[in-house]
Order: C-alpha cells, then sequence, then structure tokens
C-alpha cells in the first residue's frame, strides 16, 4: 500500500487523483437505494430536497413518479417541475423526463426518478441512466432513486429469491461513481402492513403483489442484499482511504479471504478450501497466483491444473489475480496489505519447502491477519529429484561445452595470467548461463566450473586438492558471486516478459478506451473491437451480432473460421450470456473462444477471437475487459 518511506504509493495515487479530477468536473450524483418498492426512497429524496431549498439551493424535479400517494404527491407539489414530455407509441401516451429542458433550466440539483427505466423508443438515450451522465457532465448534480433488484449484478441472486427475472438494469460501474450512496430502509412487516393499507399498490393489487414478490421471506432476503451492496461500497471507500492515506492495513471491517495458489497438484483443492472459508464468513475472497521460473519451467500437467483451478475459481465468484515474479511471500504480504486482506490461506508445506517455505516470512510480515494452513487431502509424495533444481539434458550440454571453451582460454594464459584473473575468467560461463539458460544450468556451471578451475589450475594440478587456503577463501566467493548472479540474471529474465505482458495489456484496454472515445455508431464499436481484439491476441477476431434470428458477421477478419460448429458455440454464448470455446470449460472443443457482449442485462452480440499464445493466463480476464468496454458504449449508443 506504501512506499518504502511510508508515502502512499503512485499506483494508487493515481487513480484517486483522476477521480477527484472527474468530481470536480461534473455534478455530484446522490443515490437513494431501497429494497423494494414502498420503503420510501422518493418520499425521502423528496423531503431532501425541500430542506435543500429551505438553505437556498436550486433544486427542480426532473422527473418524479409518485404512483398517486398523497404524501409523495404533497411533497412534489412544494418544489419546482420540470414538465415531462410525453410520447404517444404503439397507442400508449408515455411520459419522459424532458432532458433539454432540465439543461436549458440549468438547476444546481435535479431530482430523477427510477433510475433504471429505460426510455421511450426514439429518445436520444435508451436508458435513463445515460440521461443523468449527461446531466451530470453539464455540472448539474442529480440525485435519483434505484431498488436493488435493478443493479446489474444483483440481478441473478434476485432472480433465485423471488422467481422474477428483472430486466430494467443499471450497470454496477455507473453506481461506483456515486458521490453518495443513501440506504432508505424499512423493516419488512412495515412494509407488508403498508401494502395492505394501499399505500404501495392500489388496494386491489396489494393482495397479489404480498403474494408474488412481497412475501416476508423475499424481503427480508433483499433486505440483506441492499445492506450488504451498501457495506461493500462502504468497504471500497474504507480501503480507497486507507491507500490515499498509507494507512497500514488490516481494519478488520470486513472479512476478505486471500488463497495462494500454485503450480501442482493440489492448487484446485486450494481454490475450493478458500471458497468454502469465504461461505462460512460471507467474505470477499481473492485468489493470488505468483508464478516463478519454477513454476513457468514446470511439467505442462501442473500448469494445467493450476490453470484449471482458476477457472474453478471464477466459477464461484472469486476473483482471480496472476504475477509473474521470484518473490512469492513479498508479493502475497503486499497484495494482502494493498487490499485489507483479514486471512490468508496457504498449502501446508511439504518435503524440501519445509526449510524453504515462504509460509514462514508470510507469518512474520503479516501482523493482524490471520494465516490459514491448509493440509491437502490425498497427498501424492515429491521426490527429492522434483524438489531440487535440476537442468535439462542441453541446458547441461551447454554449459558444459561453455565451460570446455573457457577452460581452453585459460589453459592457454596459464603461466601468462595470474590465477586470481583467471578465476575472473572462468566466472563467464556461469554469467551466461545466469542470463540464457537458467539458475538450475547456472549453478550446475558454478559447481563444475570450480572443480574443472581446482583441477587445472590450482597446485597440485591435475587433483582435487588446495594447497593454498586462500584458493579455498577464493572458491567460497565465488560459489556465492555465482548463486548471486544467477539470481538476479534469473529474475530479470524472469520479470521481462512480466513487464512486456502488461505493457501489452494496458496498451490493449487503453487502446479500444481510446478508439471507442470517437465512436459514433454501433459499427465503429464493432470494427475497433475487433481490431483490438486481433491486436492483443494475435489471432483473426470477429464480431457477430443478432439479425434475422440468427448471429451474423459485424465485422472482423474476413478469414476467420465461422462454420457451423462455431456458429453454434457463439449462439450458446449469446443466448446464455456466458463465455464458452476454447480455453473455457464450457464447448472448449470450439477453435475460438467466444464472450458476449453484455450490458444493461442484455446481450447484444458477440466477440470471438482465435488466440495464438494460448499459456497467456491473464490473457481471459483482459478480453473479458476490453468486451465489456465494447458492450457498455454498444448501450449507450442503441
Amino acid at each position: 500500500m506504501t512506499d518504502d518511506d511510508g508515502r502512499p504509493s503512485p499506483e494508487d495515487l493515481l487513480p484517486l487523483a483522476m477521480e477527484d479530477e472527474r468530481r470536480r468536473a461534473e455534478g455530484r450524483l446522490t443515490i437513494y437505494l431501497g429494497y423494494a418498492a414502498g420503503v420510501g426512497k422518493t418520499y425521502t429524496m423528496l423531503a431532501d430536497a425541500l430542506a435543500l431549498r429551505r438553505d437556498g439551493v436550486d433544486a427542480v424535479i426532473g422527473y418524479v413518479e409518485t404512483h398517486g400517494r398523497p404524501e409523495t404527491d404533497a411533497l412534489a407539489a412544494r418544489l419546482e417541475a420540470v414538465p415531462p414530455v410525453t410520447i404517444e407509441y404503439q397507442g400508449l401516451s408515455l411520459r419522459e423526463m424532458d432532458l433539454d429542458a432540465v439543461l436549458a433550466r440549468n438547476p444546481a440539483v435535479v431530482l430523477v426518478d427510477e433510475l433504471a427505466h429505460a426510455t421511450a423508443p426514439g429518445r436520444r438515450h435508451a436508458k435513463r441512466y445515460q440521461e443523468i451522465e449527461e446531466l451530470l457532465r453539464a455540472g448539474i448534480s442529480v440525485w435519483t432513486t434505484v431498488n436493488v433488484q435493478h443493479i446489474e449484478s444483483e440481478r441473478d441472486a434476485v432472480a433465485r429469491i423471488t422467481g422474477v427475472r428483472v430486466r430494467e438494469t443499471v450497470p454496477d460501474t455507473f453506481l461506483e461513481h456515486a458521490d453518495d450512496l443513501r440506504l432508505i430502509d424499512l423493516p419488512p412487516d412495515q412494509l407488508v402492513e403498508r401494502l395492505h393499507a394501499g399505500k404501495v399498490y392500489v388496494q386491489d393489487m396489494a393482495a397479489r403483489a404480498v403474494e408474488r414478490f412481497f412475501m416476508p421471506a423475499n424481503l427480508i432476503a433483499l433486505r440483506q442484499l441492499a445492506l450488504r451492496f451498501v457495506a461493500g461500497v462502504a468497504d471500497r471507500e474504507m480501503v480507497g482511504l486507507m491507500r490515499s492515506r498509507a494507512i497500514p492495513g488490516p481494519w478488520p471491517a470486513a472479512e476478505r479471504v486471500l488463497v495462494g495458489v500454485r503450480t501442482g497438484p493440489y492448487a484446485d483443492q486450494m481454490v475450493r478450501a478458500g471458497y468454502r472459508m469465504a461461505s462460512r464468513l460471507q467474505a470477499e475472497w481473492t485468489v493470488l497466483s505468483v508464478e516463478t521460473e519454477r513454476d513457468l519451467e514446470a511439467p505442462e500437467a501442473d500448469q494445467a491444473r493450476l490453470r484449471k483451478a482458476l477457472e474453478t475459481a471464477r466459477t464461484l465468484g472469486g476473483r482471480v489475480v496472476r504475477y509473474r515474479a521470484a518473490d512469492v511471500a513479498g508479493e502475497i504480504v503486499r497484495y494482502a496489505r494493498r487490499t485489507n486482506v483479514t486471512m490468508i490461506l496457504l498449502g501446508k508445506p511439504r518435503g524440501l519447502g519445509v526449510l524453504l517455505s515462504p509460509v514462514y516470512r508470510v507469518m512474520r510480515e503479516t501482523g493482524g491477519i490471520a494465516l490459514h494452513l491448509v493440509d491437502p487431502l490425498d497427498t501424492e509424495p515429491i521426490p527429492i529429484a522434483r524438489q531440487l533444481p535440476r537442468p535439462s539434458i542441453s541446458e547441461a550440454a551447454l554449459a558444459l561445452l561453455l565451460i570446455g571453451a573457457v577452460t581452453g582460454v585459460n589453459l592457454a594464459l596459464r603461466g601468462t595470467v595470474s590465477p586470481s584473473n583467471q578465476l575472473i575468467i572462468q566466472l563467464v560461463p556461469v554469467v551466461i548461463a545466469a542470463l540464457f539458460l537458467g539458475r538450475a544450468a547456472s549453478v550446475f556451471a558454478a559447481v563444475v566450473s570450480i572443480l574443472f578451475f581446482d583441477l587445472l589450475f590450482v597446485q597440485p594440478y591435475y587433483a582435487f586438492a588446495i594447497s593454498d587456503w586462500e584458493y579455498f577463501i577464493s572458491f567460497i566467493g565465488y560459489v556465492v558471486v555465482a548463486l548471486v548472479i544467477s539470481i538476479l540474471a534469473g529474475r530479470l529474465r524472469h520479470l521481462l516478459p512480466q513487464v512486456r505482458e502488461s505493457e501489452a495489456t494496458v496498451e490493449a484496454v487503453a487502446g479500444l478506451s481510446r478508439d471507442l472515445e470517437g465512436a459514433a455508431t454501433r459499427q465503429e464499436v464493432y470494427e475497433r473491437l475487433a481490431d483490438q481484439l486481433r491486436r492483443y491476441t494475435g489471432g483473426p477476431a470477429v464480431v457477430l451480432v443478432p439479425e434475422g434470428g440468427e448471429l451474423s458477421r459485424a465485422a472482423g477478419d474476413p478469414a476467420y473460421p465461422l462454420d457451423e460448429k462455431e456458429k453454434a458455440i457463439a449462439a450458446w454464448a449469446y443466448e446464455n450470456r456466458a463465455p464458452a470455446g476454447r480455453g473455457m470449460d464450457t464447448l472448449p472443443a470450439g477453435r475460438g473462444r467466444y464472450l458476449p457482449l453484455v450490458a444493461s442485462g442484455r446481450a447484444m452480440g458477440v466477440a470471438g477471437v482465435i488466440p495464438r499464445d494460448e499459456a497467456n493466463g491473464t490473457a481471459g480476464e483482459v478480453l473479458e475487459g476490453m468486451v465489456r468496454l465494447a458492450a457498455l458504449e454498444i448501450d449507450r449508443l442503441a
């Protein structure tokens, strides 16, 4: 969370500074959140606005739906209102906020009810939250209302609770920009009483509403969802405050579980253990994989197990984070403190790991964070040969060739150059092996090189013996230097691909964001998305949109192999609003990976890619982020 001098880190301050700049340029957003209709959101908003008017603030009604409630009507009548517009559509008269009139009126605060409302066809914006975004950009502060069932991330949970799938939703990203989120709460039994009294719906509909949606069990569950959502927002604000002020964590305001996994047969067990722990604690949970050089060189079967475990974590609702670093313990500690983690789950050390495991350092450096060690079931014995670093046959052969070449040079210089200088020359193959072959090859080169030097250049010659103890001290220093060089070179070789990968990821997302800023039509969004997907994955990409009851190619590579099998996989991804295809658990036999363009609870198309490099562990998350960004832009232009 902080730099070594105790100040906030730049990566923490930059997003906070950008958010502050945005808020200074725009109006303030206040959201009144409830768990069901009738809890008093609109009434409370109107009462607060009257208090604001008494303080001399210019507050007006842009659009308020009172549903004929006398108390709400009485409050609304005391405020100035911008008259709504009436739109005729298929024989219906639809009332909508007059956005242009509100902009012309330019009040300090405008009240806009029903945030998740879908506007009438033909309007400038398809969604009311998009109209609110325009008001905010114009510098007008907005007060609005929404129920928890209309929040995009809660949509599936609400459907499971009530059996009703809500169509009109608001993206979570919109709510994240709220300056003030106010929970309007009412005990469920009092809400039911209001329903029976006809204060929420008209009297002849009250019994039906109670029977279907407003059952006490449903209301209690919805209320819990709303409380948890507000608690999550408050928790994120707290983490942001801690980062901006370099406050060391953790603060135990909410439980957060971090699960550390590595390549091997137990990654899946660690993920499931983390899920069980998070479920018992009702906590957020993250799976962190810190890949070292040894992990990248692990057998393909172990790497496949890790990829499967990470997909399992995503399926179970966990967040997945992957780093490449040489310092496993350091990355775990930094991430835990940075994100206010309260519990860390790590695997119990086994074999030689008992001596060198990062668990002990994590234990020492995470004061205030609980550490839970998981002992995997059905443990497999790990051969000593697998626990020790070993160069491959080809690496050992190359190291021997290097040693032979340098030894030949030293033999030619024997008697001309002092033994101490020859010792430095003998270090060359160790450095080359460290830079290009890996740590195991470097250690192998160091041991063999020192044996050759002792045999050929230290008296008595041609014998493994040392008559001068100064040479023994030099040999010890030689081995230490060789190890340090191999470690540093290994870290450099390990981190460079990560830096390049991070640069490519940032450029992909930032490039798409820049391209979408100038997009005026949905077709332009399709084409720019396909172009950026092609650049990032290195393979062909396509964007499919519904047309005439089936998905048709809207943009992308003409040569993309879109046969009947690929179309069927894309159709499944579109209909189920879930990724499918290559590299996924669903329909993995496809050549391409298909990601649905989903926003406001509806699918608007599918993006398909055939990645050139399937080994990139973060590619799936980056691709989903890019597709999500494009979907929001398409939704805005709809």
